[in-house]
């Protein structure tokens, strides 16, 4: 406890010192920091997306006011707010890291902030300084995100500099970002990412500097972090996931004597709902945060639980091993007998030792309830792992990466799924489920994260070895619509075991092998003339590259990036029981747009309105279990942690006709060829459909099919392609006419 008493005599002094008058105007009620292996956050949870989102999605640029030197034009707080008491509607912000609800800007905003106070900067703002604001792709950014009376007001610093010191060879991004909240009225200053490619000069950022953070009331009265700022520099530096960040909370007003609170916070046990085996005395472990907020360091607390409704159990908080300023993880474990498909819900809250609440009761109940329902165990078949890799065709190590995975293809095709999501190219895939700080990347079940082509074999053997088992995949009523370029059809699960029924979440995606054509790729070298932000996916795109083969390519998905939910409903799915799911996927725009070639051995590619090569395409439906609650901002610190429980493809080549083997290659022997006047096609099972392309990709029509001889009359000497469709198959071959 030593050192938390040191931190708090810190801040006591630091605000005394501030203004006597005006010492309770402000208080820091919370700090978050991304220190000693923790794992960063946002406020609340409410923003998780990465830190360099830009423009659209919500996220709008301020412009510059042409009448100053630095400040961006005024803009509006989307809700009532006060500053110090005083309504703070109206604001300017600044490159160098300044949000003033002052109407003065007579200072130039062209210097680095590096203390607070300070005489240039306007009364009346919040500053997250240390920022060198000299890059000219500087910008500001502003979203709004939750709804009333819960919203967030984010006013987002990205700043991109050049080393000089490195001739201007390496570049710096700064994200940090000043969030105002409805409710609370609170201020939180985050710092979000930034970085380096050179390793000196990201660690001698001016950014550290402690004093350079906080708020300035008026020229002798500011809050800055001063000693508690420490806790936010024990990493080198942060990356552009939420996850990374770090916060500090200052709220209105006098510091509540005895004010502690529970929420989720660094503690990376999932919590929603969790699946434990059935039994006696099954252990249901919870866990929270607990953070004092008050001046008096009471630790004199119980903590409630309460099962489904039953007594409520109190247990003594006597001991807390506080780990970061004044939160500490707490951890509970209850002991409860249960039958499969028996659920038990969770609520956890405060009270103070001897009866009664603290003097916030606001925040004395956890969020979150957790969710326990047990199962058997049982299960016989073991779902397909879904393997999927994310790729863009200017990654120059991805080749390696695709080569590994169709060799691995090869080795588990029969008890894994492979698919490719593109990334930021041509090729885009929108729906990605995770969000991608380099590549090349490749997870497995939505689970593992391998980022070396070396480590794939043996975290597939193991991830098949491991397979969930519990559920199973079917289709059912599956079709494909060549008019309407729609696949449409029902993923159907069967319960081998207990699952909580708006716990699983079913997607279906639309895959295509063998995407080639023409189209522009990059290698890594570093070009500042083509680039905003020395780690944006257009650094260094300067060496154009001629052609690409890709494999599992997904060009549409159903249920967006996360899947849709199965029902509504609360009920627990029991053994036996089933649930459908109906699907629509539309073939996109995008593979008209590639860029394919007109004419090669394998076939027309791409151009699928048109030329089909549907046996090329296929659907891969999967099932995830996401802890009851959705993949959303309150569950594991907002990272999409939705195991795949089975996954399951299928192509769909002429499902109609019911063909076997829907991508089985056949033999076609054409004869005599070269022919004129007509050709003989030898191919085993009954035609269905003849298709003659000539060189340029152009389908030549108005010829007859009799007896499986293809009348050639009227067609011009020179090479075609035949592909012929059967109930086995399609077969292809060239054709030389005279």
């Amino acid at each position: 406890m030593s050192k938390i008493k040191r931190k708090i005599s810190l801040l006591s002094g630091l605000i005394l010192v501030a203004s006597a008058s005006a010492q309770n105007a402000y208080h820091i009620a919370e700090i978050k920091a991304n220190a000693a292996g923790k794992n960063g956050v946002n406020p609340r949870f409410l923003n998780v997306e990465r830190d360099d989102q830009s423009e659209g999605d919500g996220w709008r640029m301020l412009p510059w006011d042409s009448s100053t030197n630095g400040y961006s034009a005024i803009d509006s707080v989307p809700f009532a707010f006060q500053f110090n008491g005083s309504a703070a509607r109206k604001f300017r912000a600044t490159k160098n890291g300044v949000l003033t609800f002052s109407g003065s800007t007579a200072s130039a905003a062209n210097f680095v902030v590096e203390s607070l106070p300070d005489p240039r900067i306007p009364n009346s703002s919040i500053v997250v300084g240390g920022i060198m604001a000299t890059g000219p792709n500087d910008r500001i950014l502003v979203k709004t995100f939750g709804a009333a009376p819960n919203r967030q007001f984010w006013v987002k610093f990205q700043s991109f500099s050049l080393g000089k010191d490195t001739a201007n060879k390496y570049g710096t991004y700064v994200y940090n970002a000043i969030v105002l909240e409805e409710k609370s009225q609170a201020i939180h200053i985050v710092r979000m990412g930034w970085g380096s490619e050179y390793p000196w000069y990201a660690s001698n950022l001016p950014l550290k500097n402690e004093q350079a953070n906080g708020l300035q009331v008026g020229p002798f009265e500011s809050y800055p972090l001063a000693g508690d700022s420490a806790l936010l520099n024990e990493v080198p530096a942060q990356g552009k996931s939420f996850q990374d960040n770090s916060y500090v909370s200052f709220y209105p007003g006098k510091q509540k004597d005895n004010d502690a609170s529970l929420s989720k916070g660094y503690s990376t046990k999932p919590a929603g709902t969790s699946y434990v085996n059935s039994g006696n005395n099954v252990p249901l472990e919870i866990s929270a945060v607990f953070t004092l907020h008050g001046t008096n360091q009471n630790t004199n607390y119980n903590l409630q639980v309460q099962v489904n409704n039953e007594a409520v159990v109190s247990s003594p908080l006597s001991f807390v091993n506080f780990t970061d300023y004044r939160s500490a993880v707490i951890n509970h474990t209850i002991l409860r007998n249960m039958q499969p498909g028996d659920r038990a819900k969770v609520k956890a809250w405060l009270s103070v030792n001897g009866g009664g609440s603290d003097d916030n009761v606001a925040n004395d109940t956890l969020p979150l309830v957790f969710d326990f329902v047990a199962q058997q165990g049982s299960g016989t078949s073991a779902g397909k792992v879904l393997v999927e890799s994310y790729t863009a065709t200017w990654c120059n190590q991805c080749p390696a990466v695709n080569v590994a995975l169709d060799s691995l293809e090869s080795k588990f095709g029969t008890s894994a799924n492979f698919v490719s999501h593109h990334i930021n190219d041509n090729m885009n895939n929108k729906w990605a489920p995770l969000s991608v700080d380099s590549l090349p990347l490749v997870v497995l079940n939505r689970e593992t994260r391998i980022t070396k082509a070396s480590n794939l074999n043996v975290a597939l053997t193991v991830a098949v070895a491991s397979a969930p088992k519990g559920v199973s995949l079917s289709w059912s009523n599956l079709e494909f619509n060549q008019a309407k370029r729609q696949v449409t059809g029902v993923l159907q699960l069967t319960a081998q075991d207990a699952w909580v029924k708006q716990g699983l979440r079913f997607g279906v995606m639309l895959r295509e092998q063998g995407v080639r054509g023409l189209g522009a790729g990059w290698d890594q070298k570093v070009d500042f003339g083509l680039t905003k932000d020395s780690q944006s996916v257009f650094f260094g795109k300067n060496k154009t590259l001629v052609g690409y083969h890709h494999q599992r390519v997904v060009w549409a998905v159903f249920g967006g990036k996360l899947g849709v939910n199965a029902t509504a409903g609360a009920d627990v799915l029991k053994t036996g029981d089933k649930l459908d799911i109906p699907f629509t996927l539309t073939i996109p725009d995008t593979m008209l747009t590639v860029g394919m070639p007109t004419a090669a051995d394998f076939g027309p590619t791409g151009s699928i309105y048109s030329r089909f090569k549907p046996a090329d395409l296929s659907v891969v439906g999967y099932v995830s279990s996401d802890f009851g609650v959705g993949i959303t901002e309150t569950v594991n610190l907002g990272e999409y942690s939705a195991p795949v429980l089975a996954s399951i493809d299928q192509p769909l080549w002429d499902i109609k006709n019911g063909v076997v083997r829907l991508d089985a290659k056949q033999v076609l022997n054409l004869y005599p060829n070269p022919a004129s006047g007509w050709v003989s096609l030898g191919i085993e099972g009954k035609i269905n459909e003849v298709s003659v392309f000539d060189v340029s990709g152009r389908s030549v029509s108005g010829l007859s099919l009799n007896d499986n001889r293809l009348d050639l009359q009227g067609l011009m000497p020179g090479l075609y392609f035949v592909r012929v469709k059967t109930q086995l198959g399609i077969g292809t071959a060239r054709l030389l006419v005279d």
